[in-house]
């Protein structure tokens, strides 16, 4: 791609020489990509003046060179080099990608020059077709290696299905690693002594690999080394290594300078290392060594890593408890099916309009874009090409840029395309004005680039995600107990409401006869349904339809749509039709449970909802999930078939639910390690104490063994004055009770944080596309006729509700770029008084007339400390706070005044007024004081969460007064500037 670009660039801007200079955004690194009429000599002395060039040179324009010998931020050593080089004038054009720096287009010239409006135009315009290109291949290339990971991944989990003999099947994980994902490949494992043994090494040189194992020996690892795989061992956490420092390499082998020697000369770049962990177990680790290809790892290649070391430690864990097991049972173990997130490079289209809008010169892109032959648009008008509406949008823009001779760069529009008007595409649109010799404009260039497919395929690779994190969490909770019903009950959970409406799980018993687990809806109200699927119609394994099809085939069905002859034929009398209809039946799929060939039930996932019909991609899915819930259940019985042999105690002792046993007497007479932990409470405070001592109530709980339930219960519970939330069982024998429990506080308040987000963000925004929706096909309407008054008011409605998601996709997005740390603030000296100023001025143009928004503020204050972005963001979310939270209107109060060393603002209202309880977590995220919209006070939460942040970040602080009626104080402080 680089040398195409220097290609065209010499074939429409005339210079002496060339280069393409790239930046690498890790490392700050600038770098000659690729260069024309330039000697080495010079591209390697500029390389060096460059990184040590300390000098700020800003990428916001071209930057114009004529006079290189008496440009003073070029350093001396950098000006020598262009001496030697005979280049006396250059001309460096920024390459930007979106909000991207990719680097730079230089054009190098032999004498002093002075360069023309037209020159710097021209080669901008070239400057931003070859950044669009380079950005699309690097977005492709991208693509490339994450499809590639995926089916390395996919090929990786079939391997490792294949076969029990797991050191077999890792030394051909290892083959199967090089060279797709590393050139080196290693695998050690934990011996039963606790010692790390190697247990492969892969390189494409045979004679490598030879050379490596005598390594091994020769030189063995430290088990206490703070780095490498016995770190990682230890510690159970991945080491990523993106760039090998020498530093590091020279530490490792401090007492064997002749290894160092070796490892020079392998030429090791990057390195990942993670560890192979089963039920909370390390059983080794595997090494991802990069070397001779300069492959450099990053996150999403951990991420890869990671997930083919969860895969590899199950597999080594299933074997080793099959050989403990003593039973010759081979386990198949099929691969997960990656959905290649495809994403096509976009098209760009070009064209050259003239000064009366007639159509110049067109590229086939565009011209394909307009449905229109391009020899067709040469001479005619947009209107002409392309109609009167779509016209008297563009000629305004193209007028703009040929008054204000300014560019309109990356104007994003979605719409349909003259081609095929039924189909919307996104697209991304610059208008430049094009000069002549004499610096006249000419005429508007026109860069249309669609991004149509990125954006789809963005869309496709996060609903991937979304199935690959569902298949990796129930994988996780599956292996996590051997409790294998309750599991396969609580990964509904996961699926319900994301992937289905109500979700089933049977389970084939000795007998031949089907006991249902579990039936989970949706819709609390139809528990009641639910529970009466569960208790009086489970499968049988003779019908013709659904779970007995499912089981007595080994097949999975999908059932597309649900016809209601189909219902009807398929269930056992009216009550049972009844039951399914009420619980809703309009797409469903069912997948065997299928191990070692044998096939002991079916899941079933249902939506009711006509909007949701499953395919093909979905039946896949739950086929994965129903491998995955099968090979689970299988390793269940297998485990618990080897600790039939073994002592009670020991099962009761390792176990991670919390177990306990309590008499007749209802006096707890074993209490597990696992209790332990989960209640904080040791086995000496609770042996011998009465339950009604220990657990409050403790007659819900008592009552699952009365009631024989089988299935966890999960209820609050009060212990050691903390309420704790346990999925609790009970069974009953002759001398007591035994119970487990699991905590489930943690998950159930997650779950609820992200229920309220997700109940929240849907409300916010579907008020503003609904009034976006309405005015636009009112817009769109022919037989209403709009006056240019009512076509002026329904666009405003669009803008001014455009502007409102945009408010909300914007706290969303401060939020995430807050909560990763990507949130960058530039501390300088500013006016704070101006900044309060212009935030109420802007205001004033949206509040309700009902509200009053004054400012009182000195005429002079010292400056402030602060970004000013920043320091804008946060009193613009108090303001709007504070209108948003006066529902009945009233004045709002902004005041700025100097209280020590901090200029402090105060923002007052006469609102609902904050409860003195809830002064502190008014400020954490997606915290609401109206969360059920009772006064209709809507938003997200994160305005004074982001506010708190922005402040702390510019050592500044904030806090509310309020009684809890009578409105709001809040107060922010930011430092004066010394």
């Amino acid at each position: 791609m680089l040398p195409e670009v220097l290609a065209l660039a010499g074939r429409t801007l005339l210079a002496d020489a060339y280069s393409l200079w790239q930046y690498d955004e890790r490392s700050g690194i600038w770098s000659v990509g690729a260069s024309s009429g330039l000697s080495d000599v010079y591209v390697a002395t500029a390389m060096a003046a460059i990184r040590g060039n300390t000098a700020t040179v800003s990428l916001d324009a071209p930057i114009i060179v004529e006079d290189i010998e008496r440009t003073e931020w070029l350093t001396q050593e950098h000006r020598d080099a262009h001496a030697a080089e005979g280049t006396r004038s250059m001309m460096a054009l920024p390459l930007r990608y979106g909000e991207r720096i990719l680097g730079t287009l230089v054009l190098y010239y032999r004498e002093p020059r002075e360069f023309r409006e037209a020159e710097k135009s021209s080669a901008s315009l070239l400057a931003n077709i070859a950044a669009a290109a380079i950005g699309t291949a690097e977005l492709y290339q991208a693509q490339r290696r994450l499809a590639e990971d995926q089916r390395f991944v996919a090929e990786a989990s079939e391997l490792l299905a294949s076969s029990l003999d797991y050191e077999t099947t890792l030394s051909n994980l290892a083959t199967l690693a090089v060279p797709r994902f590393a050139d080196w490949c290693a695998i050690d494992m934990v011996g039963e002594d606790g010692s790390i043994q190697r247990l492969t090494v892969a390189h494409v040189d045979p004679e490598k690999v030879r050379w490596a194992h005598e390594l091994a020996q020769q030189y063995p690892p430290d088990p206490n080394a703070p780095y490498g795989v016995p770190n990682v061992i230890r510690t159970r956490e991945p080491e990523l290594l993106e760039d090998i420092p020498d530093e590091l390499l020279r530490e490792a082998t401090a007492d064997t300078p002749e290894l160092y020697a070796i490892l020079e000369e392998l030429g090791l770049k990057s390195s990942l290392c993670v560890p192979l962990i089963a039920r909370d177990r390390a059983l080794g680790a595997i090494t991802f060594v990069s070397a001779e290809s300069g492959r450099r790892y990053e996150d999403a290649d951990l991420a890869t890593a990671q997930d083919l070391a969860r895969r590899a430690a199950i597999s080594v864990d299933n074997a080793r408890l099959f050989r403990e097991a003593e039973s010759s049972r081979r386990e198949t173990q099929e691969s997960l099916a990656v959905v290649d997130a495809v994403f096509a490079a976009a098209p760009i289209g070009l064209a050259f309009m003239d000064t009366s809008f007639r159509y110049v010169r067109v590229n086939e892109a565009l011209a394909a874009m307009n449905g229109v032959p391009s020899d067709e648009h040469v001479g005619r008008t947009l209107r002409d090409v392309l109609g009167e509406d779509l016209a008297s949008e563009i000629e305004p823009l193209h007028r703009q840029v040929l008054e204000t001779g300014e560019p309109i760069l990356d104007l994003h529009i979605e719409r349909a395309r003259p081609a095929r008007p039924r189909e919307t595409r996104n697209w991304l649109v610059s208008y430049y004005p094009v000069r002549d010799l004499d610096d006249r404009k000419i005429g508007v260039g026109v860069v249309i680039t669609d991004v149509s497919e990125r954006e789809q395929a963005l869309a496709a690779a996060e609903r991937a995600g979304a199935r690959l994190a569902v298949l990796a969490e129930a994988s996780q909770t599956l292996a996590s107990t051997l409790d294998y019903e309750s599991t396969l009950a609580s990964i509904a959970s996961l699926l319900v409401p994301r992937f289905a409406d109500w979700y089933a799980v049977d389970i084939l018993d000795d007998d031949g006869r089907f006991r249902r687990l579990a039936v989970v809806h949706s819709d609390p109200a139809k528990a009641e349904w639910a529970a009466k699927s569960r208790d009086l119609y489970p499968p049988d394994l003779e019908e013709d339809e659904g779970t007995g099809r499912a089981a007595r085939t080994g097949e999975a069905v999908l059932y597309r749509t649900i016809s209601d002859e189909l219902l009807a034929t398929s269930t056992k009398d009216s009550a049972h039709y009844e039951i399914l209809r009420e619980l809703g039946m309009e797409s469903a799929m069912v997948v065997p449970l299928t191990a070692a060939g044998r096939t002991f039930g079916g899941l079933m996932l249902v939506s009711s909802n006509p909007a949701r019909l499953y395919d093909e991609d979905d039946l896949e899915f739950a086929k994965h999930l129903g491998r995955r819930a099968a090979v689970a259940v299988d390793n269940a019985r297998l485990y618990r078939a080897a600790e039939e042999r073994a002592r009670a105690a020991i099962v009761v002792e390792h176990v991670a639910d919390g177990v306990l046993l309590v008499d007749q007497g209802e006096v707890i007479r074993l209490w597990n390690p696992a209790a332990e932990e989960i209640t904080g409470l040791a086995a000496a405070d609770t042996v011998g104490r009465s339950t009604a001592e220990v657990f409050a109530p403790w007659e819900t709980i008592a009552d699952l063994a009365t009631r024989n339930e089988v299935r966890p219960q999960t209820q609050p519970v009060e212990i050691n004055g903390r309420e704790l939330w346990l999925s609790i069982t009970g069974v009953g024998f002759e001398s007591g009770t035994v119970f487990a429990f699991r905590d489930l506080t943690s998950e159930r308040a997650v779950e609820k944080l992200k229920s309220d987000f997700v109940s929240t963000v849907s409300h916010e925004l579907r008020t503003p596309l609904a009034a976006i929706y309405g005015a636009a096909l009112t817009l769109r309407r022919e037989d209403v006729p709009l006056g240019e008054p009512q076509r002026t008011g329904l666009l405003e409605v669009i803008a001014s509700e455009s502007d409102r998601l945009a408010r909300i996709v914007n706290d969303i997005l401060w939020a995430s770029r807050l909560e990763s740390g990507t949130m960058q603030t530039t501390i300088q000296k500013c006016d704070g008084v101006e900044i309060a100023r212009s935030v109420v001025d802007t205001a004033r143009h949206y509040i309700p007339p009902n509200i009053q928004l004054t400012i009182k503020a000195p005429r002079k204050a010292p400056q402030v400390a602060a970004d000013p972005d920043k320091a804008r963001q946060v009193l613009t979310n108090l303001v709007d706070n504070a209108v948003k939270y006066s529902p009945d209107g009233g004045k709002v109060t902004v005041k700025v005044a100097v209280a020590g060393s901090q200029l402090r603002y105060t923002v007052r209202d006469e609102g609902l007024g904050v409860p003195p309880a809830e002064h502190r977590r008014i400020f954490e995220k997606f915290y609401r004081l109206d969360p059920n919209l009772t006064r209709g006070v809507g938003g997200t939460g994160l305005g004074l969460y982001i506010s708190r942040e922005l402040l702390e970040r510019m050592g500044g602080r904030i806090w509310v007064e309020s009684s809890g009626s009578g409105g709001s104080t809040f107060v922010a402080e930011l430092p004066i500037a010394d």
